[in-house]
């Protein structure tokens, strides 16, 4: 891996950064092949509850952005991504953390290069023009593929990788085991 092109912000600054972060690999652990389309499916990657809570105290935002084209693949419904949203959301609930502060997907088949698919930046532009005080050069993307990186260079963000052993790349400023590695990290 090259030098960082950014440094990541200090625990202090963190408070000024929004975080954008990926969910398959990165949240729950992923399924080769295939997607979380159930509940069951949905899995938390070990320590993500706590990382999570963890980065809600470090961050001005944390957004999800998640590509979801299993939805536009009609091998699952919004609303079965709803139910498994909600198992997330019924998680950090439980583990009393709060949830995201905005949460975005795009349900396009990666052959259709809709706006909103990563790695296009249409959800990161939607959260901004929620939060109109998101400044690119603030940001940082987790997430544990091509894509994911892809976004954050277009986007401005840093780029921080969670290691998937799925994707084989080396397009991050940094690169983490997990979210527990990253916040442990950022805590320094």
């Amino acid at each position: 891996m090259s030098e960082p092109k950014r440094s990541l912000p200090t625990k202090l600054e963190c408070s000024e950064f929004t975080l954008f972060i990926d969910r398959d690999g990165v949240i729950n652990e992923p399924i080769v092949d295939d997607y979380a389309k159930t509940p069951e499916d949905f899995v938390f990657c070990e320590g993500a509850i706590k990382a999570l809570g963890e980065l809600k105290q470090l961050f001005a935002r944390v957004i999800l952005v998640t590509n979801q084209q299993g939805v536009h693949r009609q091998v699952m419904s919004e609303k079965d991504l709803e139910n498994v949203h909600l198992k997330m959301y019924n998680g950090l609930k439980d583990s009393g953390i709060e949830y995201f502060d905005a949460a975005f997907f795009a349900p396009y088949l990666k052959t259709v290069n809709h706006g909103w698919r990563k790695p296009s930046i249409g959800m990161l532009e939607k959260a901004k023009s929620y939060f109109p005080s998101i400044d690119s050069s603030k940001c940082i993307m987790v997430g544990d593929s091509p894509g994911d990186m892809a976004l954050a260079d277009s986007f401005g963000a840093i780029k921080a990788k969670i290691s998937n052993p799925q994707f084989s790349f080396d397009n991050q400023d940094y690169e983490f085991k997990n979210l527990s590695e990253f916040v442990s990290f950022l805590s320094k």
